[in-house]
């Protein structure tokens, strides 16, 4: 039904039931979404709530095409150390290479006539900060806590099409998110790569080596700093009448 709820007439009786969080056949809504610490369900534990989320993820394995596109390109580069590793998420292919043969790959993608990638359709990044954090044990009872220290990196992921073929591919690499967040430059394969460069340059602060023009291109050149990185300070918003301030987010109070 069109309000997502479904009756069952027994004698004069009518029962509604929501189905709309009804995850699979046989389990009733919120089954296993209500597992874990601090749940509404403190009996099962986070490792069954966790392998349930497994059985109901839907299966996306990379079409046919794709997994010859994948098998093609990494008989070219080979795989582990030194080559690729592959992604094959919600069946999208993800190659990830190491900065050192980013344009290596590029150039092949582009140039190889099974692959043909006429197009750089995107290129972005995501920021993962370094630092200590907490972890719950989530797979054993009596959630004990543990440490954890992450090594700061920047992925930067590029989207390239080939309208020859009709397939996409997104090339991912990774830097330190530090003063060795540098990359070389794919102005040269792409001319695309020019204003992608400079945002990913002006937000992330990765430099991009014998980029013709590696300037700011939304911020000031003057300004200081990388905003979309995750440990850029948040800030707030001077308002111009009667005095006040926009506090950040994190300090504000509802």
């Amino acid at each position: 039904m069109s309000d997502g709820t479904e009756r069952d007439v027994v004698g004069q009786e009518v029962e509604e039931r929501d189905i709309t969080d009804v995850d699979q056949p046989g389990e009733e809504a919120g089954q296993f979404r209500k597992g874990g610490p601090g749940s509404a369900n403190p009996n099962m534990a986070g490792g069954e709530a966790s392998r349930l989320r497994e059985r109901t993820r839907p299966e996306r394995p990379l079409s046919e095409e794709l997994a010859a596109l994948r098998d093609h390109i990494v008989a070219a580069f080979g795989e582990g150390e030194g080559g690729l590793a592959v992604d094959a998420f919600r069946g999208e292919l993800t190659l990830l290479v190491g900065p050192e043969r980013l344009h290596e790959l590029v150039v092949f993608c582009r140039d190889d006539p099974d692959v043909r990638c006429e197009m750089l359709a995107d290129l972005s990044a995501v920021h993962w900060p370094g630092g200590k954090r907490v972890e719950k044990a989530a797979e054993t009872t009596g959630w004990p806590t543990y440490e954890v220290e992450d090594v700061g990196r920047i992925e930067v992921d590029g989207i390239l099409r080939s309208i020859t073929h009709n397939h996409w591919l997104r090339v991912r690499t990774t830097v330190p998110d530090d003063d060795r967040a540098v990359l070389p430059t794919l102005t040269d394969v792409y001319a695309t790569a020019n204003f992608f460069e400079r945002e990913v340059y002006d937000m992330f602060g990765v430099a991009f080596t014998d980029h013709p023009n590696l300037t700011r291109i939304l911020m000031p050149e003057e300004w200081e700093g990388h905003p979309h990185r995750k440990d850029y300070p948040l800030g707030g918003v001077d308002v111009q009448y009667k005095g006040g301030v926009i506090p950040p987010p994190d300090q504000r109070s509802y």
